[in-house]
């Protein structure tokens, strides 16, 4: 036998020889003048339990068909049955006689195939199968399989494993006659085996509700996209045809538009009405609570007590006015620090004429006295005013506030001439007499945690269940004084809500509420 002869029978021999390796007598159609997009690697079951894709074409023929689809899209193909069953790019071994199915083995190759090609390069898995996985157990005589352990299950987790592992965006074309009742797009009556494939491939994206959504939309998204199809026998390329050109096409958000527009976005708008109502007249952090005061006059206050809103409606929530402190949770006080500015206290005995009449005086009357006593008084009276002006001019602040903050009955230490000039340094003391005698909100509040103490701006207070911070004393108003209480803890829903979607959906336009 010549040579040539002889090298061409053995080509002839192993070419009939199935074989685990890569087979290449033909080269995928992709290979030409491709254009640029994702591999699309086709994983087509070949084992005999397949219907044919098509009922009017011939097996291979149909399949090639389908490479049509891509429009030029670069692909590549995996014919699988058993391990030994496996060929690559290889159309002509399209037959539907392989005689065990092995989904695992098929996704080996489809790593092996992936490896070699660039790094980063992008992929999309399209398995084409009936979903009855059948391993051959000689396939798995060397896999480590623990003994006494089932075939099917425990290939069944290493396949799993493997398809997250390869985290590759995985479709499934189920091919047979589904379950009776089943509507072809019902992803529920899937192979629970496709089920977990799709989902351990593509994450959530591929869990039952988003197939059924995107099912119902007829559309793949981007969030929403559909990852499992079925074709009847009786169907054939005219129910393939738009599963595979929906397959390898980019992902559009239109999907995602009409769920929104037609699900989302009205129950959202409903949603954020429904909490607007309920938030309206209930406080949120940064809302402000104007309690009007009048001098010596106690505000009793009540924190979640239904009454009436000064903007309109009613509320529940925040603080409201009552009369009387059994009702109250707090009461507020807008008073002066109540010094007693008079000689109550003080040894007046052996004093002279002047010091015995200007004494008693209040800050107003002893400015009055000393300016018609300049006026009019006599040469002594002039004299001890102006000396009384100089030394109150040079007394000590910080001896005058002891002084003059001294309690009655401890005054008898005290010299009168000193609490006169003490009390003479005011006239000229802006800032001290401020301090002393500018009146002051007080707080006393009920229960558990009562307290007791003197509000300043930036001082933190708790009414009820509230928790506030003190804003600006602003004197005016239709009484005395407005003190500003800014909401700092609010337990509930306000507490999460945005202020900004507070402001928008309780429908008033000022985060400010006058207490009535």
């Amino acid at each position: 036998m010549s040579v040539p002869l002889l090298v061409t029978g053995v080509l002839l021999l192993a070419s009939a020889q199935p074989s685990q390796a890569p087979t290449t007598t033909t080269a995928p159609a992709s290979q030409g003048a491709a254009k640029s997009g994702p591999v699309v690697l086709f994983l087509v079951d070949n084992s005999a339990s397949l219907p044919p894709l098509d009922p009017d074409e011939k097996r291979v023929d149909a399949l090639e068909k389908v490479f049509t689809f891509l429009e030029g899209q670069p692909y590549r193909l995996i014919l699988f049955g058993g391990r030994k069953e496996i060929f690559v790019d290889d159309v002509s071994r399209y037959r539907n006689n392989g005689q065990w199915t092995d989904l695992y083995f098929a996704f080996v190759k489809a790593r092996e195939v992936m490896k070699s090609y660039p790094d980063k390069t992008e992929f999309r898995i399209l398995l084409l199968t009936d979903a009855i996985h059948d391993p051959d157990p000689k396939d798995w005589a060397d896999m480590d399989m623990p003994k006494g352990a089932d075939l099917k299950a425990f290939s069944l987790q290493k396949l799993k494993e493997l398809v997250a592992e390869l985290k590759t965006p995985l479709y499934v074309i189920l091919v047979g006659t589904p379950p009776e009742g089943a509507r072809p797009d019902d992803v529920e009556q899937s192979p629970q085996l496709v089920l977990d494939l799709v989902q351990a491939a593509n994450g959530r994206k591929a869990s039952p509700t988003a197939q059924s959504l995107a099912a119902f939309f007829k559309d793949d998204g981007i969030l929403l996209k559909k990852f499992i199809f079925r074709v009847a026998p009786h169907e054939g390329l005219k129910r393939i045809e738009p599963v595979v050109r929906r397959i390898v096409a980019p992902a559009r958000p239109g999907v995602e538009a009409r769920f929104l527009s037609a699900l989302v976005l009205p129950l959202g708008l409903f949603l954020c009405l429904l909490l607007g109502i309920l938030v309206r007249s209930f406080p949120g952090p940064g809302d402000i609570e104007v309690v009007e005061l009048g001098l010596n006059s106690p505000v009793h206050l009540a924190a979640d007590k239904f009454h009436k809103v000064k903007a309109g409606g009613w509320a529940k929530a925040g603080l409201s006015l009552v009369g009387d402190a059994k009702e109250a949770t707090s009461t507020l006080t807008y008073q002066t620090a109540g010094i007693d500015l008079s000689e109550n206290g003080l040894d007046t005995s052996g004093l002279d004429a002047e010091t015995l009449m200007l004494l008693p005086l209040s800050i107003e009357e002893l400015k009055k006295a000393n300016h018609e006593i300049n006026t009019s008084g006599t040469k002594e009276e002039k004299i001890y005013v102006l000396n009384l002006d100089y030394m109150a001019k040079n007394f000590d602040p910080v001896d005058a506030e002891r002084i003059l903050t001294t309690p009655v009955h401890e005054r008898k230490k005290i010299a009168p001439l000193d609490f006169l000039r003490a009390k003479a340094h005011l006239l000229t003391n802006d800032a001290l007499r401020d301090k002393l005698f500018a009146p002051r909100v007080h707080v006393v509040s009920y229960g558990r945690e009562a307290q007791r103490k003197q509000l300043a701006p930036g001082d933190n207070v708790k009414i009820g269940r509230y928790g506030f911070v003190v804003g600006e004393l602003a004197r005016g108003g239709r009484k005395d004084a407005r003190l500003s209480l800014f909401y700092d803890k609010v337990p509930g829903m306000k507490s999460v809500l945005p202020a900004a979607f507070q402001k928008v959906f309780r429908l008033r336009s000022s985060s400010q509420r006058l207490v009535s």
